[in-house]
């Protein structure tokens, strides 16, 4: 470790946390790798006790060292968790408008598939479909072009995250698994939207007068 010969003394159970990004090392070994002798840039303390006055400890600590800045794991650990929850928010809303973007799509593209097939549902009328085998005909399709899009769109989405975090993450180690299970509920939550955008089209396919769609063969 720049030019010189470290001994390591084992390596820790990964506990999820920060701690697992850490190297753990004498406090004068590390001074001197760092090339900072005699210098300490962050010292972290624990106070094992319930109900701790932590503002109090952090006006005592800032007394007796005023020139470092003193701040409590918990409130920053507070601001954290309410970042966290504005970004949860943000999320929620952009998922709502990509669910509903991807519903008007559906719609339209059902729209014009009717339109375009209208011959076809005349014909499949006169041969002796009733309206419910044509409603199931566009169920069909839709469900199965909404199901290959959702699934594309989760491995899409798991390799575009992986290659931001080549440029953003601070850590090579950090990786994002397969989930089968969010795969699943991926693939449901597409069919079931375009089950949902694709009932209008389909209502209007099967209400069209077998002899008008006849007539536009």
């Amino acid at each position: 470790m720049k030019g010189r010969e470290v001994r390591v003394s084992g390596v820790l159970q990964p506990t999820g946390s920060q701690d697992d990004q850490l190297v753990f090392a004498r406090l004068a070994t590390a001074q001197s790798l760092l090339g900072k002798e005699g210098r300490i840039s962050m010292a972290e303390g624990a106070a094992l006790c319930k109900d701790c006055p932590i503002d109090d400890l952090v006006r005592q600590i800032s007394e007796v060292l005023p020139g470092a800045k003193v701040m409590a794991i918990q409130q920053v650990v507070k601001g954290r968790m309410e970042t966290l929850a504005q970004f949860r928010k943000i999320s929620y809303g952009v998922s709502a408008v990509v669910v509903l973007v991807g519903s008007l799509v559906v719609l339209v593209t059902m729209m014009g598939s009717v339109r375009e097939r209208t011959g076809e549902i005349g014909v499949f009328r006169a041969l002796g479909f009733r309206k419910s085998h044509v409603i199931q005909i566009v169920f069909l399709e839709a469900g199965l072009v909404s199901g290959l899009a959702g699934i594309v769109g989760y491995f899409v989405g798991i390799g575009a995250t992986k290659l931001a975090l080549l440029f953003f993450a601070e850590s090579r180690s950090i990786s994002i698994p397969l989930d089968f299970g969010l795969a699943a509920g991926t693939f449901v939550l597409a069919v079931l939207v375009g089950l949902i955008a694709s009932a209008y089209p389909a209502l209007l396919a099967a209400r069209l007068d077998p002899n008008e769609a006849l007539g536009a063969l």
